[in-house]
């Protein structure tokens, strides 16, 4: 009978162990808020809430990534609004200074702002930066590379696909050249020019008076300015000074291509004949287009055009490729290979390869076309607003580019922020505890423990009864 009785004592302690175990685990369920606190608890469960959680942290992130994208596109479009507002400000600059109106001086006074700005245009485009990162000099922009140097790319679009390019140059794109003879010295005293030396120097339609007791650096240098006005440039052939009696002048267009024209007129011949420049006098010159061909990967569609020193590749969908000529020489070859590396990757996904890239043109005056904007003369000035229009519509591309990716990041954002709560949601009915159900079961436990505890007093008891009888 007493074995009987130390018997019910230990299944007693037994379940009392059970219970006790169950209400620790109850316990410890309603402590942390999770039902899943160990592997033994759901071995698959805690294998796939430790997945989901680190799809939710990496959906989070690539939020946050998505929204740094957006900081870096509307930094560069920032600045484009303000090269947008300085293109206004040329172009209105432009259309003053092509009224009959103006006088020399004054088309000078606004040449000197649009030289300004076209020096901030381009400061905007090497200094525009996001956490050190410059945005609008091309870095961003797709690589490409040429086996030949003396052939450079000069842009391409995203339509373009990687891989091998090869053109052949066939022409050379050439400015208008005029170039003189050996000069003599002004035959007034001094050195200077003489009563019959005195005249009128046009060129390409501006004029500048030369006039008696005027010495020869003073000649050249009004020449000089002339050829400011106009863009063209001037130069000594024989390698001495451009003032020198005996100087060869020489005078090109600073632009290439078949719409650059040459003239120079000189009322004087005796005039020309000290400037050495009567051979060239009432004469004029054009420069002449690139020209190239298509080798491998282009299309048969593909047409060719030609812009000053670069000729222009376009296709269907887009597709642009731009080379800058001006080093070329004829029959020179050159493989292009481009690249899908260069532009911003933007890790929008949780996942490996769940990206974006943002690709960013370079912006400067030699890239929207207006590096050479002179308003000297009323036609530079007139030229100049078609060339400020044709830029403003390059700088409305890039922005229309760059508002598109933002409003791809922000429904790449709404995307992943559905997404991570969804997942979270989902995680939560596996790895949460049910607290309602678990204060039930935590009770339950708890009486049962507690009805253990005294049960298991009792039957350590029940031994008692068998003792007083032998007492007594």
């Amino acid at each position: 009978m007493i074995i009987n009785h130390n018997i019910s004592a230990l299944r007693a302690n037994s379940q009392l162990k059970v219970n006790n175990n169950k209400l620790t685990k109850s316990l410890e369920r309603l402590s942390s808020g999770y039902k899943i606190n160990r592997a033994a608890d759901d071995a698959a469960g805690m294998a796939i809430s430790r997945k989901m959680k680190t799809q939710i942290a990496g959906l989070e992130q690539s939020s946050r990534n998505a929204s740094d994208g957006i900081s870096v596109i509307q930094t560069a479009e920032g600045a484009l609004n303000e090269v947008h507002s300085m293109l206004q400000r040329m172009r209105e600059l432009s259309v003053q200074a092509a009224n009959g109106t103006l006088t020399e001086e004054d088309r000078e006074a606004v040449q000197s702002e649009i030289n300004q700005l076209s020096s901030e245009i381009d400061r905007i485009s090497t200094d525009t930066e996001f956490n050190t990162k410059t945005l609008l000099d091309g870095s961003l922009d797709r690589k490409s590379y040429s086996d030949n140097a003396n052939i450079q790319v000069a842009g391409i679009s995203d339509s373009v696909a990687s891989g091998e390019y090869s053109i052949t140059v066939t022409a050379v794109p050439e400015k208008a050249v005029l170039t003189g003879v050996a000069g003599t010295a002004f035959s007034g005293t001094g050195g200077t020019v003489a009563a019959g030396e005195a005249g009128k120097i046009n060129i390409n339609g501006e004029e500048v008076i030369i006039s008696a007791g005027e010495t020869r650096e003073q000649v050249i240098e009004k020449i000089r300015n002339l050829c400011d006005q106009v863009n063209v440039d001037v130069s000594d052939t024989s390698g001495g000074s451009l003032s020198a009696n005996t100087a060869v002048l020489r005078f090109e267009t600073q632009a290439y291509g078949s719409d650059e024209e040459l003239s120079i007129i000189c009322d004087n011949t005796v005039l020309a004949n000290a400037l050495g420049i009567t051979g060239i006098n009432n004469t004029s010159d054009f420069g002449a287009d690139g020209g190239i061909g298509l080798g491998t990967s282009f299309s048969s569609t593909a047409t060719i055009s030609y812009d000053n020193k670069y000729a222009v590749v376009t296709d269907y969908t887009g597709f642009e490729m731009k080379f800058d000529l001006s080093k070329a020489v004829t029959g020179n070859t050159a493989n292009i290979t481009v690249l899908d590396a260069g532009p911003m990757v933007l890790q929008i996904g949780a996942n490996e390869n769940q990206i974006v890239k943002i690709s960013i043109p370079e912006v400067s005056t030699e890239t929207l076309g207006i590096e050479n904007l002179n308003v000297c003369s009323e036609e530079g000035a007139q030229d100049a607003i078609t060339l400020v229009d044709n830029a403003v519509n390059k700088v409305s591309e890039v922005r229309s580019k760059l508002g598109a990716y933002q409003n791809r990041l922000e429904s790449a954002i709404s995307n992943l922020d559905v997404s991570a709560q969804n997942l979270t949601e989902a995680l939560s009915r596996i790895e949460d505890v049910d607290m309602a159900e678990e204060m039930a079961i935590y009770t339950q436990q708890n009486v049962l423990v507690q009805a253990g505890t005294s049960m298991l007093a009792q039957a350590n008891e029940r031994p008692q009864t068998i003792l007083s009888l032998l007492q007594g």
